[in-house]
């Protein structure tokens, strides 16, 4: 599988990083598998997550593993996060704003789930 990153393959050519081009790499092409594994072909970034998130996430990735069929991939929590990622630069960039990590989660979550969670805090 090619190494993920903005600098050349062992072919020379320069890898693309982005969206599909990243998913595919990862997912799509299985004709090279005799090369690393797929977490050494990623590059490292911390990231500090409250702790309700890790628990949510270890819960999740529990209950996403209880329910496959196809085991030839570990499913970790770091994959859920690279999938929040991309669905976040894919699907919620455009409608990012705000000045807080709060007013940034407000204008990327659903109305009608804004709403019922403010209505929750109060």
């Amino acid at each position: 599988m090619p190494k993920i990153s903005g600098t050349s393959d062992a072919d020379g050519k320069g890898s693309a990083v982005g969206g599909s081009a990243i998913l595919g790499r990862l997912i799509g092409d299985r004709e090279d598998q005799g090369e690393d594994p797929k977490w050494a072909t990623l590059e490292r970034k911390e990231a500090r997550l409250r702790a309700d998130q890790l628990s949510d996430l270890a819960e999740l990735r529990r209950y996403v593993n209880a329910r496959r069929q196809d085991r030839s991939e570990i499913i970790t929590d770091n994959t859920l996060i690279r999938v929040a990622v991309d669905v976040l630069l894919q699907v919620h960039a455009p409608r990012l704003r705000g000045d807080t990590e709060e007013d940034l989660l407000q204008s990327v979550l659903p109305r009608r789930r804004a709403a019922a969670q403010k209505e929750e805090a109060s």
